[in-house]
C-alpha cells in the first residue's frame, strides 16, 4: 500500500471515529486562558504594555474579541512585514508582525484546537512545543548517529507561503465541529495573503498540523522481510520545514523519502528540495538546527560559529542592550556543544556574565510593567 493511500485510509477512519471542538463556543473564559498563555509567551512579554494603551484594559479587549467572534465581525489590523536574515543559516525571510489583538486571537484559536493538535502533531515534530526545541533535536540526533546506517535531510521549499489557506481550512473542516472555531481560523488565514505567515503563532501550529500527515505516513511505511513487517524508517525528526529520516537500510530509506516527497506534493502542493541519502559518519555529518553532529562530537555549524564569535566581540567593543541579548542567545549554542576550549581561550565566559547582568536589569523593568498590566486586567 502506498503512503498516500495509507494516509487517506487513516484519515477516513479518523473522520468516522473522532471529531474535535464539537459545539465549542469561544467565550470570555477561553479567551482569558489564551490571554494568560500569550502573556507568558515571548510575544506577550514584549507587547503586554500595548494592551492598556491600545484597548484600555485586557478585560475590554477580551470582551471585544468575544463579541466580534459571536457576531462574525472580527476586525484585525493589516499585518506589517519586514525582511529578516536568519543568523543560523543566512536565509532572508519576510516576517509578519501582527497587532496585539491578532496575536491574542492566534492563542485563542490554538487554545480551542489544543485537543486536535495534541492528537495529530507527532512527538518528534519538535519546534514550537515547550521543552522540545533545538537542543532536544540535537541530542536525539546524537543518539541516533551512534547506531550507524544512513540518513536523509529533506527541506520543504518555501514551506509557509506554500501551505495555502484553503488546504488548512480543508483539513480543519474535516475534524473541527465548532462554527466559532472555524470562523476564527478562517478569519486569521484571510489576513495572510494566501499562504501561512512567518512570525505568526497560529501559522506555526497550522504548519505543524498539515505536516503531521506526512509524519504519520512515515510511521506507517513498512516492508515485509522474511515474513515480518519491518519499518522502513528507524527514526524521524521534523523541525519546522526540515525533515530528517534515519534507517539502517539505504534502499528502504530512499524509497521512504520518495514516498514522502510524492505525498507532500500530491496532498498539500509542497515541493521538496533536491536531496541525497548519506551514510552516517564523520565524512557526512548531520547538519541539524544549527548543530553539526558527528558520532564523537557536536559542534556549531561553521556559519553560525562565525556569527556567534562576531557578536561576542562586538558587544565587548560596544556593550548595548541589543548586543547583550544577541550574546545571550548565542551562549546556549556554545554551552551545549564541544566548545569549552574555545570559550576559555577567547574569554567568552566573562563576556556572557556581563551580558547577562545587562539583560537582567532590563528584564526586571519589563516584568514590573507586565505585572502592572496583569494586575490591571
Amino acid at each position: 500500500m502506498s503512503a498516500t493511500s495509507q494516509t487517506a485510509s487513516r484519515e477516513k477512519r479518523s473522520e468516522q471515529l473522532k471529531s474535535y471542538c464539537k459545539g465549542l463556543r469561544i467565550d470570555g473564559a477561553l479567551i482569558g486562558r489564551a490571554y494568560e498563555s500569550w502573556l507568558d509567551a515571548p510575544a506577550g512579554k514584549k507587547n503586554a504594555w500595548r494592551v492598556p494603551d491600545e484597548h484600555g484594559s485586557a478585560e475590554s479587549l477580551i470582551a471585544e474579541i468575544e463579541s466580534e467572534i459571536a457576531s462574525r465581525t472580527l476586525a484585525l489590523r493589516p499585518i506589517k512585514r519586514y525582511r529578516h536574515r536568519e543568523p543560523t543559516n543566512g536565509k532572508l525571510r519576510i516576517i509578519g508582525v501582527e497587532s496585539v489583538k491578532q496575536q491574542i486571537c492566534d492563542y485563542v484559536a490554538i487554545e480551542a484546537l489544543s485537543g486536535l493538535l495534541r492528537s495529530k502533531v507527532g512527538f518528534w515534530q519538535v519546534s514550537s512545543v515547550k521543552g522540545k526545541g533545538q537542543l532536544m533535536a540535537a541530542n536525539a540526533v546524537s543518539r541516533w548517529v551512534q547506531e550507524g546506517g544512513y540518513f536523509v535531510h529533506l527541506d520543504v521549499r518555501k514551506c509557509y507561503p506554500s501551505i495555502k489557506a484553503d488546504v488548512v481550512m480543508r483539513m480543519l473542516r474535516r475534524y473541527v465541529r465548532s462554527p466559532d472555531v472555524l470562523y476564527l481560523c478562517e478569519t486569521l488565514l484571510e489576513t495572510y495573503g494566501g499562504g501561512l505567515e512567518i512570525g505568526s503563532y497560529f501559522s506555526l501550529r497550522m504548519a505543524q498540523f498539515v505536516l503531521s500527515f506526512g509524519y504519520h505516513a512515515v510511521e506507517d511505511m513498512r516492508k515485509v522481510r522474511r515474513g515480518r513487517s519491518v519499518p522502513m524508517v528507524a527514526h524521524q525528526l521534523w523541525y519546522a520545514d526540515d525533515i530528517y529520516l534515519f534507517s539502517q537500510d539505504k534502499r528502504n530509506l530512499r524509497s521512504a523519502a520518495r514516498q514522502l516527497q510524492r505525498l507532500l506534493l500530491k496532498d498539500f502542493g509542497l515541493h521538496v528540495k533536491p536531496w541525497k541519502v548519506c551514510r552516517v559518519g564523520d565524512q557526512e555529518p548531520v547538519d541539524v538546527v544549527g548543530f553539526t553532529v558527528r558520532r564523537n562530537r557536536v559542534t556549531l555549524r561553521p556559519t553560525l560559529f562565525l556569527r556567534a564569535c562576531r557578536a561576542f566581540r562586538k558587544y565587548r567593543r560596544s556593550p548595548t542592550l541589543g548586543r547583550a541579548r544577541r550574546v545571550c542567545s548565542y551562549w546556549g549554542w556554545f554551552r551545549n556543544t564541544d566548545s569549552l576550549a574555545l570559550v576559555a581561550s577567547n574569554r567568552f565566559d566573562k563576556t556572557i556574565k556581563q551580558a547577562k547582568r545587562h539583560v537582567s536589569a532590563a528584564e526586571r523593568k519589563r516584568h514590573e510593567l507586565s505585572d502592572s498590566v496583569r494586575h490591571t486586567a
